[in-house]
């Protein structure tokens, strides 16, 4: 019977091992009797900074190691930023011209009557547990929950919740859970969001040098913009909790007047996300002890990236570049044999709800936009590429749409932005990733074609939706472009 070992694993992807005489874990995928499905977002993670994405420092040693029995996606994008835009495109399926959500803080309501992917779980009989401040956001956040964890209780700021938190409310759910049940469980993680404050025994792992030296001017130009108000103002009670005086306080930590080189901040988000990684193998080590793994498929994805200082921004996730859209996505399921590859098919957000619901043997909406990437990961379709390209939005600090398409990106602004970039930009970012020259000026025929196709889509979008207008004209500069509005008009910034 040995000899026919191979033709077996070959013809049934659910093996896991052979022990010599008897064959383990034998039950085909698509045929189990349940899966355990644990999504786990990374907030404010861009792609680049992981290992497994082609980053030179070691940041992420456990993810790296994960990706080797996964599936890695390396061009996967979020189509509408920043957190709540995002989160709502991933929990629905649904692009933001259906579910409405367009702005960061803003005062509209999820379209009537989108289901959320934990409701659509809950009815299939799954138990469903989010370990998240979303819920505080916004009331939509918090349907289908079975269970809603809160681990922001124990700070002052939803978005200070360290990893080991985290860890420990859902391990604490997962060990209350009964072998023979089914569960989805949302486990969401902050640590990589400003302010950048890892663990101390972290913060000098990635830097060495004087961020202080005047011969630094890296950090200019962010002096001059309103971020430097609130984050290197003089305001620290020395607690650690103070988002506002972030920078200042790792001055003062580093026996400097002030941060001059911006490479020191790159540093400190990395340190941030290498004690993210180690908590991540730490939950990883116990959900393996309690045998939680074994017919769980795991998800990793981010809500958004975060520009470091590229283009003027400094430490923050608005702007369509790659820096920001460009986000994560490792996916693995149990048992799988053709599963460990990278693949470069360009994928979005929306795809992540079908997906689960595929792998949950569920139906799946026929409104959502999103596609299933399971027969994707299992290798058993052809890669096809999204040649319709991806329409893009954002509205926090400005109010942009964008189309990624054919290797360019298009870039439009709905209202001035105080950075005071162009209205329009396009970028060859195949030719130019990090986007650094807006050719719009000199291909005005591609630039023209893209701008009719963007306005096309979101007119074809608004009549679709039945929406009267444009969601960013409509809804407007979010709340926070307009506080920055209203700081440039005191201080005389313009």
């Amino acid at each position: 019977m040995s000899s026919l070992i191979p033709e077996v694993l070959a013809i049934m992807p659910g093996i896991d091992r052979w022990n010599g005489s008897v064959i383990l874990s034998a039950t085909p995928e698509g045929t189990r009797d349940r899966m355990n499905i644990l999504l786990i977002a990374l907030d404010t993670l861009r792609a680049d900074h992981i290992g497994c994405y082609g980053y030179p420092r070691d940041t992420t040693p456990f993810l790296d190691e994960f990706a080797r029995d996964a599936t890695v996606f390396s061009h996967a994008f979020a189509p509408a930023i920043p957190t709540q835009p995002a989160y709502t495109t991933v929990f629905t399926g649904r692009e933001a011209l259906d579910h409405g959500i367009v702005a960061h803080g803003g005062r509209y309501d999820i379209r009537p009557g989108i289901p959320m992917l934990p409701e659509l779980l809950k009815a299939e009989g799954y138990e469903t547990c989010c370990v998240s401040t979303l819920p505080r956001m916004k009331p939509w956040f918090g349907r289908g929950w079975d269970e809603k964890r809160d681990p922001s209780r124990r700070t002052r700021y939803i978005q200070m919740v360290p990893a080991d938190a985290i860890n420990v409310d859902g391990l604490d759910w997962i060990k209350n859970r009964s072998p023979n049940g089914k569960w989805f469980l949302f486990l969401h993680y902050w640590d990589v969001h400003t302010p950048y404050m890892a663990p101390p025994g972290y913060r000098h792992r990635f830097y060495a040098g004087n961020p202080g030296d005047t011969t630094h001017h890296s950090m200019d130009e962010f002096y001059t913009q309103p971020f430097a108000q609130w984050w290197a103002s003089s305001a620290s009670d020395g607690s650690g909790e103070v988002f506002e005086g972030w920078i200042t306080r790792l001055a003062q930590e580093a026996e400097v007047e002030k941060i001059t080189d911006a490479e020191f901040l790159v540093s400190q988000y990395d340190s941030e996300l290498a004690f993210l990684d180690d908590q991540l193998r730490a939950l990883f080590g116990e959900l393996g002890t309690l045998g939680a793994l074994d017919d769980t498929a795991v998800v990793f994805f981010a809500d958004h990236g975060e520009e470091m200082y590229e283009h003027g921004i400094y430490f923050d996730h608005h702007g369509l570049y790659e820096g920001n859209i460009r986000v994560p996505l490792i996916m693995r399921l149990p048992g799988s044999r053709k599963q460990p590859a990278t693949i470069a098919e360009e994928v979005v957000h929306a795809d992540i709800s079908p997906t689960i619901l595929d792998l949950a043997d569920a139906d799946i909406p026929a409104e959502m936009v999103g596609r299933s990437l399971v027969n994707l990961v299992r290798g058993e379709d052809e890669q096809q590429h999204r040649d319709d390209g991806i329409l893009l939005c954002e509205n926090s600090w400005m109010s942009k749409w964008g189309l990624r398409k054919g290797g360019y990106k298009y870039i439009k602004a709905r209202a001035p932005d105080w950075h005071s970039f162009p209205p329009q930009e396009l970028y060859h970012v195949a030719a130019d990733p990090s986007e650094t020259r807006n050719i719009v000026e000199s291909e005005t025929g591609i630039a023209t074609e893209m701008d009719e196709e963007l306005e096309a889509r979101v007119d074809e979008g608004c009549k679709k939706y039945g929406r009267a207008q444009d969601p960013l004209v409509e809804q407007g500069l979010s709340p926070m472009g307009r506080r920055a509005f209203k700081w440039i008009k005191e201080s005389g910034y313009w």
